[in-house]
């Protein structure tokens, strides 16, 4: 699943940098500028998926998540975008495989074990070429995490908890946007957030019956790839 969706997801930005390139090839110059120079401000929303990266036991026994993302943001200069971002992901425990970690053979299922991360952060958008319909972009965006996690049980057997965490989040971006009308546009990109913390510590939820030694805390790293729609005024 996290193979098929970074797969799919790269495949979806070199599709919409081959496709509208071809079509501006054969659009009169007129049609392919990209409208959004005498716009000042943009909304957005955006959907995709978040893939767990780091630490390891999240990468392994936690399931690929579906992204929500709102913003918007002001035109600085014709290439540069700055921008308010918010954004939540929940990522949901593979219980057959934390079953067989935690060491329980018994018939009660694991259950539980939801992480849940939101961002709110503000970036800087560099478009590369403004006045084309088609635009490749860098992004870097700055801000503040909070995540959670619903306990891990297994009925009659243990609760497992970790604590939550918070901090600064970092996360750079490469996309490309493309002008659907003179106020539309949408866009794909690929990102990398890198949460700082020494308290990330999924482990605690996979310790086994009776308890033991709890994990030492990491920082929380997940890549994300989104489709995003946008409205300029």
């Amino acid at each position: 699943m996290k193979r098929a969706l970074t797969t799919f997801g790269f495949s979806l930005l070199g599709c919409m940098l081959v496709g509208s390139a071809h079509a501006q090839v054969g659009s009169p110059p007129e049609e392919a500028k990209y409208f959004r120079i005498p716009t000042k401000f943009h909304l957005f929303v955006e959907l995709g998926g978040s893939l767990p990266t780091s630490p390891g036991v999240y990468n392994d026994l936690w399931n690929s998540a579906f992204q929500f993302g709102a913003g918007g943001g002001v035109n600085v200069i014709s290439w540069l975008d700055v921008c308010a971002n918010f954004t939540y992901a929940s990522w949901e425990n593979n219980s057959t495989d934390s079953k067989s970690v935690i060491g329980y053979v018994g018939v009660p299922d694991v259950e539980g074990g939801l992480i849940t991360t939101m961002t709110i952060s503000g970036s800087a958008r560099f478009v590369a070429v403004p006045s084309a319909r088609t635009n490749p972009y860098a992004e870097f965006s700055v801000g503040y995490y909070t995540t959670s996690a619903d306990p891990i049980t297994i009925e009659g057997v243990l609760e497992n908890t970790m604590e939550d965490c918070s901090g600064m989040m970092l996360a750079p971006a490469v996309g490309v946007q493309y002008a659907l009308a003179d106020s539309w546009g949408a866009y794909a990109k690929y990102s990398y957030v890198y949460c700082s913390s020494s308290e990330f510590a999924p482990g605690d939820l996979l310790l086994p019956e009776g308890g033991g030694e709890p994990t030492e805390g990491d920082n929380q790293i997940f890549q994300t790839i989104l489709v995003g729609i946008m409205l300029r005024f």
